[in-house]
């Protein structure tokens, strides 16, 4: 799901700094591949992962775990992100905005020719470059 801000302060409070964060409310954010893709460059295999993020104030650490988990969070609001089925990590530089961003987006972003998940909310974003891993020809 996608929190919204609701003029609270954010990182650093609601979602804490240098600590794993479900990436979103309620279920464990997904994210899909049907193709390999590379991840900054490192190798992700086609598969279905649940994002997970380590926000800090200058980069953030983004997790694509294998497991496929029930909710979140368990019953005292924890992450229930198990590190065993950690695939890939990758750390991106935060964009501090000129503009609050109310709801929490995930989206990705072509408008510079190359690839890039992006999560906003509040006045960070990140980016994350993605490539498709080209079919070996036979």
């Amino acid at each position: 799901n996608r929190p919204s801000k609701k003029g609270r302060d954010i990182f650093g409070a609601l979602v804490p700094l240098n600590e794993v964060w479900r990436t979103g409310a309620n279920e464990a954010t997904t994210f899909e591949t049907n193709k390999p893709l590379k991840i900054d460059g490192m190798p992700l295999p086609i598969g279905k992962y649940t994002l997970w993020t380590v926000p800090k104030d200058s980069v953030w650490t983004v997790i694509f775990n294998s497991k496929q988990y029930s909710w979140g969070v368990d019953t005292e609001m924890k992450p229930m992100w198990d590190p065993n089925y950690d695939v890939l990590d990758v750390e991106v530089p935060v964009h501090k905005l000129n503009k609050t961003v109310e709801q929490f987006t995930i989206g990705f972003d072509n408008t510079t020719g190359d690839l890039f998940l992006t999560m906003a909310w509040d006045d960070v974003k990140v980016a994350v470059p993605i490539e498709e891993v080209p079919e070996k020809k036979e």
